[in-house]
């Protein structure tokens, strides 16, 4: 049995060209831009000219060429340029994944520009951001109803921001991925984020939290396993932040996602959130920020109401889509990268999907993904053999 509609990722990447940065960034900076560099090693991306330094993890994140092979390979961090799949940088061979993979679309994010939040810099950092949102614009802009490209957009200047928000818009990016936390510590509920808020919101622009996008560390424990396993503890605590300073109540129309986080952890703060806001409002303000959710909704329903998860692989959230919801879910391909579901998606999605009625599997394969997105392409019926 196959999966009875074509699929669409709610999280692919790029693999950004070698010269991406060494010939896109303004000139002021492109000694210290961006660029792939050889040792015995292997290669990795290197920044600020310290060839010490690798940013977005090693090219081995995406040196996968071995799946195709061999999917359940062991990758480590090291790898060659020449391992990366084509089709994570060529268009041409993008296409013909998506057909061998049972899929009609993408949305697309950065690879290595993941570790950019962390440079220190704010004019270099929003430089690589701009010269890569200019490549991705035109890199999607070759398959406008299979590629959806994803801006990077850092949120130091406020105004800056909305005028990179609107730019990327206009040139047809379809989301925008900002840091899952600050490293001055303020939270996005704070009033000099409001500008920012509005604009997305106007520009129908999804704003996502990818996991590792952060200017602030995922990695607290020194164990890897320990940090890997819970790293998508910011970005729970960044969205619960958002519901309980009354910022979905402020924009109703804006929509926020997590990315790669997988999707199991509504489960533990869905329930308990509505909990400690019938019954702790007097004791948590009398000590704290007051609370200023306005709407009249429980958190949940604000959850349910403004925030997509996606997933790779991840069963205890498709048996739980009722609690987390049932459109609140979306899957993702996660290719180039080596943990990600692929290759044979329609495979290892139908394995995920036991037990699952097909009108369900359509909604968390394609249909929320489009719906979110407000995406250029046909709904799929749960009885349709592909897109209705």
């Amino acid at each position: 049995m196959t999966l009875p509609f074509r699929l669409v990722s709610a999280d692919s990447h790029i693999a950004e060209p070698p010269d991406l940065w060494t010939t896109r960034m303004d000139r002021q900076f492109r000694d210290r831009a961006p660029r792939l560099v050889s040792n015995e090693r292997g290669d990795a991306y290197v920044i600020n000219g310290n060839t010490n330094i690798a940013i977005g993890g090693p090219i081995g994140l995406m040196a996968t060429k071995a799946k195709y092979t061999n999917p359940e390979a062991r990758f480590g961090m090291e790898g060659r340029w020449c391992e990366v799949p084509e089709g994570a940088y060529d268009p041409a061979a993008r296409a013909a994944e998506l057909d061998r993979e049972g899929m009609d679309a993408e949305i697309i994010y950065t690879s290595t520009g993941l570790g950019f939040f962390a440079l220190e810099d704010p004019e270099f950092r929003h430089a690589c951001f701009r010269a890569f949102n200019d490549w991705l614009a035109e890199h999607c802009g070759g398959a406008p109803k299979q590629l959806f490209g994803v801006a990077i957009i850092d949120t130091d200047d406020v105004d800056r921001s909305v005028a990179e928000l609107e730019r990327c818009a206009g040139m047809g990016l379809r989301g925008a991925m900002i840091s899952i936390g600050q490293r001055s510590g303020a939270s996005y509920g704070d009033p000099r984020f409001e500008k920012f808020w509005s604009a997305a919101e106007a520009l129908e622009l999804p704003i996502s939290l990818h996991v590792a996008a952060s200017e602030t560390t995922w990695m607290n424990t020194g164990n890897r396993f320990v940090d890997f396993a819970c790293v998508f503890t910011p970005t729970m605590y960044t969205v619960l932040s958002m519901i309980f300073t009354g910022l979905f109540d402020r924009h109703p129309n804006l929509k926020v996602l997590s990315v790669e986080n997988d999707a199991s952890w509504p489960l533990a703060v869905l329930e308990r959130m509505d909990d400690r806001w019938r019954l702790d409002q007097i004791w948590a303000n009398e000590r704290g920020p007051a609370a200023e959710i306005t709407s009249g909704r429980k958190p949940s329903e604000i959850f349910h109401d403004h925030v997509g998860c996606t997933f790779m692989r991840d069963r205890t959230a498709i048996v739980n889509r009722g609690i987390i919801g049932r459109e609140n879910l979306m899957w993702g391909a996660d290719f180039p990268h080596f943990d990600g579901a692929w290759p044979n998606s329609g495979a290892v999605l139908e394995g995920q999907f036991e037990g699952v009625p097909v009108q369900d599997q359509v909604l968390i394969g394609r249909n929320n993904v489009i719906k979110f997105y407000n995406l250029p392409l046909e709904l799929a019926s749960a009885t349709s053999e592909s897109a209705a």
